[in-house]
C-alpha cells in the first residue's frame, strides 16, 4: 500500500485494507522429522495455509499476537 486508509478519527480503517495474503517462499524447506511435520501442520491450521516450511517466519506468514496465542494452545493440545 502506498498509504494506510484512515477513518475520520485518524485510526487505521481495517475494513478498507486489502485482504492479507501469505505467500509460501520459493525456498521451501520440508519438515525433516516427525516433530517438525506435526509442528508445521499445526502452524498451517492456525494460519490457514496448506504448506509451511521449517524455516518460515510465523509473522511473515500472516501470524500476529492473537494467532500466536492460538498456536500455543494448539501446540500444547498436540503434546508440545
Amino acid at each position: 500500500l502506498e498509504t494506510i486508509p484512515l477513518t475520520a478519527n485518524g485510526k487505521v480503517d481495517r475494513r478498507a485494507l486489502p485482504e492479507a495474503t501469505a505467500a509460501v517462499a520459493d525456498t521451501y524447506v520440508a519438515p525433516r522429522s516427525d516433530a517438525e511435520a506435526r509442528i508445521a501442520e499445526v502452524w498451517g491450521q492456525v494460519l490457514g495455509l496448506e504448506k509451511v516450511g521449517v524455516e518460515e517466519s510465523f509473522f511473515d506468514l500472516g501470524g500476529h499476537s492473537i494467532k500466536a496465542i492460538a498456536l500455543v494452545g494448539a501446540l500444547r493440545a498436540q503434546g508440545f
